[in-house]
């Protein structure tokens, strides 16, 4: 048994070793016929003018990407100056209010001096007429005291004398009181306050 299995392993080996081998040739034999099959590829020779040409090339790419970029910049410019014309219509629209703001302040203070003034000539106006009217109140003369009534009696005669100075006694009337006459003809009688009470021109003597 042993026997057997050492010439099958033996055998299986050996044909594990020409299968390999023939796989070895077949591929040494293909890669030689490749080899020389394949033509030896021919270097290719730039002509100056391809030369040229890649360059014209690369300077109008590079042209129009510097246009693109002027185009670009021009553009910016103008967002530019529109955002310019803006921020000064801005300024504009805030200097008109500021003007706006300082008229309405001007304006309140008009209105508040002239109510301050108002208020003033409000104040002296009445304090003029209170004024005047304590003036009156002060310059009201007293009422004059009563005076005392005449008992129609007769002052005696030195109360007389006193009174009548130098005016001519013209007579008595009825009641016996006497009777003065003086400078401009009007005729009296002292009653007993000492005071001269005048006749009537129907009672005169």
């Amino acid at each position: 048994m042993k026997r057997i299995f050492s010439l099958l392993f033996m055998f299986s080996l050996s044909l594990a070793v020409l299968t390999s081998t023939a796989q070895d040739e077949k591929k040494s034999g293909s890669k030689g016929k490749a080899k020389t099959e394949k033509p030896e590829k021919k270097e290719k020779v730039e002509k100056p003018s391809d030369k040229k040409q890649k360059t014209d090339k690369k300077e109008k790419v590079v042209d129009k990407k510097e246009k693109v970029v002027d185009k670009k910049e021009k553009v910016v410019d103008k967002k530019e100056k529109v955002v310019d014309k803006k921020e000064k219509a801005v300024d504009k629209k805030e200097k008109v209010v500021d003007k706006k703001e300082k008229a309405v302040d001007k304006k309140e203070k008009v209105v508040d001096k002239k109510e301050k003034t108002d208020k003033v000539d409000k104040k002296e106006k009445v304090d003029k007429t209170e004024k005047k009217a304590t003036d009156k109140d002060n310059t009201i003369k007293p009422a004059p005291k009563p005076k005392p009534q005449d008992d129609g009696k007769e002052a005696d005669q030195s109360t007389r004398k006193k009174v009548a100075g130098a005016d001519k006694q013209v007579g008595k009337d009825e009641k016996g009181r006497t009777i003065f006459e003086g400078s401009r003809g009007g005729q009296y009688y002292i009653n007993s306050n000492g005071n001269k009470t005048y006749l009537k021109a129907e009672k005169k003597l």
